[in-house]
């Protein structure tokens, strides 16, 4: 059963307070994370531990539980079609995930043959993937040579991109249901408690269009547009993917 706590954190968020983080003695973490940790224990708060090698974040409720850490390789799918992919085409070659997360996305993408680069801004999240990155087996050669994973601001990455066969990728927090349905993953769980609210996400996307060859986001299907008249949608069972089409880039990647 999953805790009530963590409906009580996000509503916690929405009001515009920051969860409490307690580090677990003698982790040792960025100054980025320390700067988010509440000095002792608190009750409430979430806390950063190690487990099976690399750290995981434990919500409130739940310390008696494992907590919830990134996994490299994140599945067993191989490199057939995936709408995903299929978003962004072939005429794009390096593609910027602004909201990495847990990375399943970007690793997916670097799977299919892209060069990803994947910013995340919370330091928290970045600390979970960063260490469950280095940590990783049986990830080929080829794809930990494609992938990247940063700390980094999207409005910063999204002003440094030149290139004309860039694309970017972005998978906001989704917006409640309009009806009742089944809850998500519990990883989705913890961090929709954690994160704070995307409050910028749509301007992000509106520059983002200025400045890569295409750009796609991730949306569920009760969801309307993040930024109205997406070029084209590709949906899949459970999702679907909005394109935004940058035809000036595109065609100064053709010359």
């Amino acid at each position: 059963m999953e805790a009530p706590s963590l409906q009580n954190e996000s509503a916690s968020r929405a009001e515009g307070s920051l969860p409490r983080l307690v580090i677990a003695d003698g982790l040792d973490v960025p100054q980025s994370v320390a700067s988010r940790a509440a000095l002792g224990t608190a009750t409430g708060a979430f806390r950063l531990d190690a487990g099976e090698g690399t750290l995981e974040l434990r919500p409130p409720g739940e310390h008696d539980r494992p907590g919830v850490r990134p996994v490299f390789p994140p599945d067993r799918g191989g490199p057939g079609p995936n709408p995903l992919v299929r978003a962004f085409g072939p005429r794009i070659r390096t593609i910027h995930d602004l909201t990495a997360g847990f990375g399943s996305d970007a690793y997916r993408l670097a799977r299919a043959g892209y060069e990803v680069d994947a910013c995340e801004r919370d330091p928290v999240v970045f600390a979970l993937v960063d260490s469950a990155w280095r940590a990783a087996e049986g990830v080929p050669a080829e794809i930990g040579q494609r992938l990247t994973f940063r700390e980094a601001e999207a409005r910063d990455v999204v002003a440094q991109i030149e290139a004309v066969d860039h694309g970017v990728y972005i998978d906001p927090m989704y917006p409640p249901p309009k009806r009742a349905s089944a809850k998500p993953r519990r990883e989705l769980q913890v961090l929709r408690a954690w994160l704070a609210p995307d409050t910028d996400t749509r301007s992000i996307v509106e520059a983002a269009r200025e400045r890569a060859a295409r750009v796609v986001v991730k949306r569920p299907h009760h969801a309307d547009p993040l930024v109205p008249r997406p070029s084209h949608t590709i949906e899949s069972k459970l999702v679907r993917f909005d394109v935004y089409v940058n035809p000036a880039r595109l065609s100064e990647a053709e010359t």
